[in-house]
């Protein structure tokens, strides 16, 4: 039987085959993947049909999305286990095609809570992502400290779509409109801050089902207070602090309005 003579290529004319380019065969070599067959006197790299076949492998196994040091390992166990890899990475992929789709239902919710308003803050914007982000384990803690109808009525759970974020809407309006007044040094005594706080007061207790006053005493309340930042992200110290004494300005006013009936 005639043997078939083994063909090889420059680096310029194997990465032109391959639809790929000699900058990533420098990288695969560097990596370890991919050496070349050979270098001539001149020092360039030469490749062979070998090279060839184990390149066609990287390639296909980096289109599955595996990461180059699983590539290597595999490599390295000449094709063992193929299969058993393959049902892992597909595991693998579902599980990132799964966080993917919360990613893009997060952004999808994100774009119609701002609906085309464009004044909106990005600070006020990220953190209302990174509140839709942990949503389920905010669930899951808060469950594990109130009672259901109570988690219910904060999470919105029996809200529709749209109702909820309208509520989500006007939360992040208000607070984008604190952020501005915060900026420009409004004392919180201030005459429109206190149109805000109240407004916020207003959602607040349409949120949670009772008046701040009775939150602030009742069990409720002092679970809220121990809420893990990490799980429940707020804005920045200096913007809650504002919001706060806001509030207890807001609160004195209607206390003293209070007695004087």
């Amino acid at each position: 039987m005639r043997k078939i003579k083994k063909r090889y290529y420059t680096a310029g004319s194997f990465a032109k085959l391959t639809s790929t380019t000699k900058r990533t065969l420098h990288y695969y070599d560097s990596k370890g993947l991919l050496k070349p067959n050979s270098y001539n006197e001149k020092g360039y790299r030469s490749y062979s049909d070998d090279d060839l076949f184990r390149l066609h492998q990287i390639l296909t196994l980096k289109y599955l999305e595996y990461s180059l040091d699983e590539i290597s390992e595999y490599l390295e166990q000449d094709g063992k286990d193929f299969n058993a890899s393959l049902k892992l990475q597909y595991e693998l992929l579902l599980k990132k095609q799964q966080h993917t789709q919360r990613i893009v239902d997060t952004v999808e919710r994100a774009i119609a809570i701002i609906d085309d308003n464009d004044t909106i803050e990005p600070e006020i914007i990220m953190q209302m992502i990174r509140s839709i982000q942990h949503e389920e384990e905010q669930k899951q803690w808060l469950s594990e400290r109130l009672p259901d109808p109570v988690v219910q009525s904060i999470l919105m759970s029996e809200s529709s779509s749209d109702e909820r974020i309208q509520v989500e809407r006007e939360f992040m309006i208000a607070f984008n409109d604190l952020l501005a007044m915060y900026k420009q040094e409004l004392p919180p005594e201030h005459p429109h801050v206190q149109e805000l706080a109240l407004a916020l007061k207003l959602l607040y207790e349409q949120l949670l089902g009772q008046s701040l006053q009775e939150l602030g005493t009742s069990d409720t309340g002092t679970v809220l207070r121990e809420m893990d930042p990490q799980l429940f992200p707020s804005f920045e110290p200096g913007l809650m602090n504002y919001f706060s004494e806001a509030i207890w300005h807001l609160f004195r006013l209607m206390w003293e309005e209070k007695g004087d009936e």
